[in-house]
């Protein structure tokens, strides 16, 4: 049975492997910029020594240190169908990784596959975020193929293990710069080689250290001499080192994956989301624990290498997954050392560890057909990531010149566009040095933005919405925002060299930054029809790329909601949809609720909130709009249950609909103290006095249910107070409790309008 769990969770393993490499390209730019890179170089027959990319640092010194793997990345893609060919690519890489692994993990941990399928399935939940197509995959591959060799050479004594080293450090070095990561292998290995002779014989290791350490110091020592053999020699060599220090580090810090997680946080913090972080936690807590209990068994190469491994984790984001390849080999060492130091494994520690491998194996499973990565599989571009509605327009108006680009774009440019030169890309530090990635991120700056602008001589500018430059360039009367797309808005200089553009297509109405304008649309029918113009311009304007861009329509689909009537409500409608075709997210499945909801389409506008609150369980007002939705429709206790959900998440910033709303579902059901609590809390936050005055009076009507007149009488007297026609209103439900019968109630509201008339 043990066997059989086992062999279960290695093929989930290999389900799931292949699950995220099917995934459409939705967050790494960086291959784009490398694919054209291996093209360029293939061409070529030569790797570039200066930057052929970008106009700002054109003919500056370029070391192409993923220069391999562009080309391999390039002929998989142009040989094998595109995306399809990048896909094979790292099925390929992800599985030589983890059969690697699961070989030297069989090497160093006997028959115990109880051990290896838990370590593998902890290592992969570990760097599960970080395996997609990029040069970082080759790391973990050589990481574990050299751990493999290494531990090989280490039981079978066969010196071909340690010296198929050298070649393939050849190979590393020219396919990632990360090959410094195999000098630091071979290294732990030769120097713990030494530390452990030198414990075991003293002063007698040194005059004869036995042919096995002899060869393990030649190999450390010929491993890095294998690092130059590249076509940059040294400089390739020593990148590593000199990426990471100097003026660089300051750079490396504004960029996401280069950013350090504080020790207490990533090590001590016990939450387990994000689950990466959590499988990692786990991994250093085996370690530590692996190592203690072998401690009379302990190799020095395994503290030296969990240290190393330990500390780059600790330096940067990117390097958090990277420690699962080297703490597992060392936990399944010292782990099946100690446990052939007992004699016999105990039985509840294999089912434990199985467990928990099920535990992490159900855990991914779920997390990756979960509706979060629901939109995301597939082979290709994802709709909506990147900037290829701006772009497709710029090459069909023949916009090329000096453009500024924010640094997330500049990969996808040099790849769809690669007529005109960009201004920055993902390749700092390596190209633009730290001081011309400082002075682009002063750009929301007036002043910083003028100064570089007029320093490049720059006439268009590609920003990122929702930053603070895409607004101030809104403002700025010098530059016309022309066309945007889910992420980007292209904007012109003016005057400038595209005068004819700007004057057909300048947006002076619509604000392409503001991500929610349904928050801020105008009460002006004429300017909201000449945004709907302008939008409806926007939308023939991106031409072929209208399938694969969702934030025009979904804009001009709440300027027609706001214009109202049925004409534009059944078009807002149809808007909607169109968004919802390439970008199916809760916002605007609640967006077409409320249009569906305006033209009393009930039915389709619960489904629609409905859709919005399954895209996103933490989507509020999806919850609030099923209450009131439910209501309308009487469905008092569904009302009840989504408007309590909404109250939840809302915590202290519920709006006064929802507890006015809920406290009428209650009182309908005839849950008078939960109409009273909704109600007043309603009172509260009552806007103004006729929100107020409608809530005094349903107050009252709760208490006088309850028999509590007095308190009641108070409520009505504060309603009519604030608004005198609430008298009306009571004479007219004193008449109708009359002819129900309710002759008490009726008399004390009548005593209550005789005391106010007297």
């Amino acid at each position: 049975m043990r066997v059989f769990s086992a062999l279960m969770v290695l093929a989930v393993l290999a389900f799931l492997l292949v699950l995220v490499a099917f995934q459409l390209q939705h967050r790494d730019a960086d291959i784009f910029w490398a694919l054209k890179s291996g093209e360029w170089i293939v061409e070529n027959l030569k790797v570039p020594s200066t930057d052929p990319f970008s106009f700002t640092f054109e003919g500056s010194e370029w070391v192409d240190f993923t220069w391999g793997f562009q080309v391999v990345a390039h002929l998989f893609y142009s040989r094998l169908g595109g995306w399809t060919g990048l896909f094979i690519l790292q099925v390929l890489a992800t599985g030589a990784t983890f059969l690697f692994l699961y070989l030297n993990l069989k090497t160093v941990g006997g028959k115990r596959a109880w051990l290896v399928s838990t370590l593998l399935f902890l290592v992969f939940a570990s760097s599960y975020s970080r395996l997609f197509i990029r040069p970082h995959l080759f790391a973990f591959l050589f990481i574990s193929l050299y751990l493999l060799l290494l531990n090989l050479y280490d039981r079978k004594g066969n010196a071909r293990y340690i010296f198929a080293l050298v070649p393939l450090h050849v190979l590393w070095i020219n396919m990632h710069s990360s090959a410094v990561l195999g000098v630091f292998l071979v290294g732990a290995w030769a120097l713990g080689a030494v530390i452990d002779g030198f414990r075991e014989r003293g002063f007698a290791f040194i005059k004869s250290p036995g042919p096995e350490a002899a060869k393990l110091v030649i190999i450390s020592l010929a491993v890095p001499l294998a690092s130059v053999i590249n076509p940059y020699g040294l400089k390739l060599a020593l990148f590593p080192f000199i990426h990471q220090g100097g003026e660089n580090a300051d750079a490396l810090r504004h960029i996401g994956e280069w950013t350090r997680i504080p020790a207490s946080e990533l090590l001590f913090y016990f939450y387990p989301k994000p689950f990466n972080f959590f499988a990692f936690r786990l991994l250093v807590v085996g370690a530590v624990a692996a190592l203690v209990m072998n401690f009379r068994g302990l190799k020095t190469r395994d503290v030296v290498i969990m240290a190393g491994a330990l500390y780059m984790a600790l330096s940067h984001v990117r390097w958090v997954g990277q420690f699962a390849y080297f703490a597992a080999p060392v936990i399944a060492a010292n782990a099946a050392s100690y446990l052939e130091s007992r004699k016999k494994d105990p039985l509840w520690f294999s089912w434990a560890s199985l467990g928990l491998a099920f535990f992490v194996a159900v855990l991914m499973v779920s997390s990756l057909l979960g509706p979060s990565y629901r939109d995301k599989f597939g082979l290709g571009i994802k709709k909506g990531a990147f900037p290829e509605g701006t772009v497709s327009f710029m090459r069909s108006e023949g916009i090329r010149g000096r453009l500024f680009n924010d640094y997330i774009f500049g990969g996808y440019l040099i790849f769809a566009y690669p007529e005109t030169k960009v201004f920055i890309d993902g390749r700092t530090p390596t190209v633009y040095s730290p001081y011309f990635f400082w002075t682009s991120r002063l750009v929301s700056d007036e002043e910083g933005w003028k100064r570089l602008s007029d320093e490049h001589g720059i006439t268009a500018a590609l920003v990122k919405i929702e930053t603070p430059l895409c607004s101030k360039l809104f403002d700025n009367p010098g530059w016309r925002a022309v066309v945007f797309d889910d992420v980007s808005v292209l904007y012109l200089r003016d005057p400038g060299p595209y005068g004819d553009t700007i004057s057909r297509r300048s947006l002076k109405d619509l604000n392409p930054c503001a991500d929610s304008p349904r928050y801020t649309l105008p009460s002006d029918r004429e300017k909201l029809t000449r945004m709907a113009g302008e939008l409806e311009g926007v939308i023939s304007a991106l031409g072929d790329m209208e399938g694969r861009v969702s934030r025009p329509h979904r804009l001009l689909g709440l300027v027609r909601s706001e214009l109202a009537g049925e004409e534009n409500l059944r078009a807002a409608v149809a808007e909607f949809r169109k968004a919802l075709s390439v970008d199916d997210d809760a916002r605007t499945h609640y967006d077409l609720g409320v249009a569906l909801g305006k033209l009393e389409m009930r039915e389709e506008a619960l489904v629609a909130f409905k859709e919005a609150v399954e895209r996103d369980d933490g989507f509020k007002e999806g919850y609030l709009a099923m209450g009131l939705a439910h209501h309308d429709m009487k469905n008092h206790e569904a009302a009840q249950r989504w408007l309590e959900e909404y109250i939840a998440l809302a915590d202290d910033s519920a709006d006064y609909i929802a507890y006015k709303t809920h406290g009428m579902s209650c009182f309908e059901l005839s849950r008078y103290d939960c109409a009273a609590r909704s109600l007043e809390r309603a009172a509260f936050i009552a806007a103004d006095e006729v929100e107020l005055s409608e809530v005094y009076y349903y107050l009252g009507n709760v208490y006088f249910e309850k028999g509590d007149y007095a308190l009641g009488a108070g409520y009505y007297n504060k309603a009519m107070d604030n608004e005198p026609r609430y008298a009306a209103v009571l004479r007219t439900l004193s008449r109708e409790l009359k002819e129900k019968g309710s002759t008490e109630r009726a008399r004390n509201i009548d005593e209550i309008l005789r005391m106010r008339a007297g």
